[in-house]
């Protein structure tokens, strides 16, 4: 009933009629074993088939039989999550090894950021497993990854830009492809989708949300959740957890974009959240009613990542202004009790304040003990343990939980610490039993590179690009459906020399530099395309006799930008604002508050004032505005149309260029040389082309001005004037245009309801 090969990777395939395929490498010192006419892995080598290795059984009586033969030292290393991995090769290297041999296996594979081939990363993933394979019970590797569309994968639009689509079925197709390309390189838990809703404008993260609408958000998370976590049969069919499913990490619990300002809680200066309308339980619609209410037959997203912000409340009805990951408030009364949530809860990354000392980034955030210099990572842990977290992220030394574990054991107690380790090791294995991950670890490396960003993939999540590109102004026609090619002047995007924070550096002054966020190369092959004279970072604009005979303007763009958006102070360490125009910001309009929301508690009882009022905001690309404008000019004078290909990832002011061109349309996902891939710019292209019809909506409101922006209050989704162009035209909430005109159809009259404000589940 079973039959073994040996693959040319170093493992042996094992296949079981009417069960699991197995796969495992003899060099580990594994074995099979034979029950009932099938094949078992002897993972830990007793030459019985133990519960855990039994693969007829459920997750949850696996993970229940391995927790109980575990040492709190084993535990301990579960109850890590890795730094991010960004240089590795094929084989397992020192540091690697060291933290494996600590018993650590949950681990964060950042190569989409560090550009490390696809290849490469499969064949590490196989090494990595054959090193642990013959250890601690045969507990696998459970390699995890941040969103990375385009970086190795195929490049779906990013969260916002799947918001723009209104469309929650294509946020499961998406889903599913990226499972299946992630799988293919080992990764069976993504740390997504970001749940917070973008209800403040100015926020740092916007773009990696499902906007500011509660309802669309809960919608486009709960089919995102069924399309990552299921695995699928070739007709469709809903399988629950496989071999293709990973665990959705959905983060950050409770919500962060209620930033105050719109800073965001990586570093000091952000670390509020604020709830001027009291709309708390609004920004938790998402995950109480999304994520925790799935559709599929996996119920409910596996795990939680708490957020970095402390929620801030006068009369402490949101608990104590600690980071969610220490809020006894948020995880252990909200979450674990009103929820009955039982699921993993991991922390975001570097909140234990590990290296603080040796000046290293950390995000650990409750005035007095929390960051207190003499308070160690092994306390901050037993804290977050107390309220009912099961793993820290970012922490790749499991010596910091055998430290909570023994302060823990002076404090409450060895019988209560044994509980909370011995709960948390059977949260954290259901994830590496439900994915499949102890009776396959192994790739096909041949297979799963084929597979992975395979031209299917490329061209449905291009058809998913296109459908996110959302045109809130077409004035005669600039885009419309044409035959044949057109002549394009594509200028590029100058960026002047200015400042900005580096994790590691600190304050840096930036090079100027010249990018194209459309592709010179990607753009020849729908239009002729000419462009700017270029030598380094100096940039020679064509003549307008060089221009004569031109189709277009096609002006590609960049959103305004920010010196220091996360921690909205400037180097003297002053709060300043952050703003949502390419021109000088002084914020002293009506409705700057004099006095913040939040603020740490001074040594003579007051409250500190994090007001910013009065001060300028410190821009980075007035420029841009200043070529936007340039190239208008120029289109009116030669009589062809202007068109803007805005990227952005947040709300922005549209006033102070609107009027000058003749079309825009925004994609609200990022281009190649910003961190994305290249599937967003051939969207707009294509649209540009008249190839395609936009069919997007604006997922956010688009602010009149910056007064507009100050008036609006942080918590509250959808409370801005909005922006009226020059037409009439509105650019709020559901806004978009198509070829006939201003868009109007069942998405619209779906979602333009008055925002919710309760969550349907209010928990117990």
């Amino acid at each position: 009933m079973w039959s073994e090969k040996k693959t040319e990777y170093g493992f042996n395939l094992v296949e079981n009629e009417g069960g699991k395929t197995l796969g495992y490498c003899p060099d580990s010192g594994v074995k099979l074993i034979e029950k009932d006419g099938f094949a078992f892995k002897d993972l830990a080598k007793t030459g019985e088939l133990l519960p855990y290795e039994d693969w007829r059984l459920s997750p949850e009586e696996r993970a229940d039989d391995l927790a109980k033969r575990l040492s709190i030292e084993q535990v301990a290393g579960l109850m890590c999550f890795s730094a991010h991995q960004f240089k590795f090769d094929r084989e397992v290297n020192d540091d690697q090894k060291a933290f494996l041999n600590q018993h650590l296996r949950s681990v964060l594979n950042s190569a989409g950021m560090g550009g490390i081939p696809d290849e490469i990363q499969i064949a590490w993933a196989n090494n990595m497993q054959k090193y642990v394979e013959g250890k601690d019970f045969g507990i696998p590797c459970y390699f995890a990854s941040d969103p990375r569309n385009g970086q190795g994968v195929s490049d779906w639009p990013g969260n916002l830009g799947l918001a723009a689509t209104f469309d929650p079925e294509l946020a499961w197709e998406s889903a599913k492809c990226q499972s299946r390309e992630l799988r293919d390189l080992g990764i069976a838990c993504f740390l997504a989708p970001q749940v917070d809703i973008s209800s403040e404008p100015r926020w740092f993260r916007n773009s990696g949300t499902f906007g500011e609408d509660p309802a669309l958000s809960r919608d486009m998370v709960r089919a995102f959740c069924d399309g990552l976590q299921s695995t699928y049969d070739e007709n469709g069919n809903d399988l629950g957890w496989g071999k293709d499913s990973m665990t959705a990490m959905a983060k950050h619990w409770t919500g962060e974009g209620a930033s105050e300002g719109g800073r965001e809680a990586h570093l000091e200066g952000g670390k509020y959240a604020v709830y001027p309308n009291n709309n708390f339980e609004a920004l938790m619609i998402p995950f109480v009613d999304g994520a925790f209410d799935l559709k599929g037959k996996t119920k409910s997203a596996a795990a939680i990542m708490s957020s970095y912000t402390a929620a801030f409340s006068d009369d402490g009805s949101l608990g104590e202004p600690v980071g969610s990951g220490f809020s006894e408030y948020k995880i252990k009364k909200l979450l674990r009790e009103r929820y009955g949530y039982t699921g993993v809860v991991c922390t975001d990354w570097m909140v234990l304040n590990e290296g603080k000392a040796e000046g290293k980034r950390s995000c650990g955030w409750g005035q007095g003990v929390i960051e207190d210099p003499n308070t160690t990572p092994g306390e901050r842990a037993f804290m977050a343990i107390m309220v009912g977290v099961d793993q820290m992220g970012g922490c790749s030394n499991p010596q910091v939980l055998m430290d909570a574990y023994a302060w823990g054991c002076e404090k409450v107690g060895k019988e209560k610490m044994d509980e909370a380790f011995a709960t948390s090791a059977q949260r954290l294995l259901q994830g590496y039993f439900m994915t499949g991950m102890f009776d396959n670890p192994y790739l096909m490396e041949k297979e799963a590179l084929a597979d992975v960003d395979s031209a299917d993939k490329q061209a449905e999540a291009l058809k998913a690009q296109i459908k996110a590109v959302v045109m809130i102004k077409n004035e005669n026609g600039a885009i419309r459906p044409r035959e044949g090619r057109m002549k394009v002047y594509m200028p590029a995007i100058y960026e002047a020399p200015h400042k900005e924070m580096d994790h590691v550096r600190g304050v840096v002054l930036s090079d100027a530099k010249v990018s194209y966020p459309i592709s010179l190369d990607m753009a020849k092959e729908y239009f002729d395309v000419i462009t700017d004279r270029v030598d380094g970072a100096n940039v020679e604009r064509l003549s307008l006799e060089e221009l004569k005979g031109i189709d277009m303007i096609l002006i590609p763009a960049k959103e305004p930008g920010n010196s220091f958006p996360q921690d909205g102070r400037n180097e003297d360490h002053e709060f300043v604002p952050l703003t949502r125009q390419y021109r000088p910001y002084v914020a002293d309009g009506p409705f700057v508050r004099k006095v913040s929301v939040a603020g740490d508690r001074l040594p003579d009882g007051t409250k500190e004032n994090r007001s910013y009022f009065g001060r300028k905001a410190l821009t980075t690309n007035e420029e841009q505005l200043d070529q936007i404008l340039e190239m208008a000019e120029k289109a009116k004078k030669l009589g062809v149309p202007s068109v803007v290909a805005m990227f952005t990832g947040r709300p922005m002011c549209f006033y102070e260029f609107e009027p000058a061109v003749d079309a825009i349309m925004v994609t609200f996902s990022m281009p190649s040389n910003y961190g994305g891939g290249t599937a967003s710019s051939e969207a707009l292209v294509a649209i540009a082309a008249g190839k395609a019809e936009p069919t997007g909506l604006l997922p956010m409101q688009m602010p009149k001005d910056m007064d507009d922006v100050e008036r609006q209050a942080e918590d509250t989704p959808r409370d801005m004037e909005c922006y009226t162009d020059s037409v009439g035209n509105k650019y709020d909430f559901a806004f978009g245009m198509n070829y006939q005109g201003v868009i109007k159809d069942e998405r619209v009259s779906k979602y333009s309801a008055v925002p919710l404000t309760k969550p349907a589940n209010m928990g117990v």
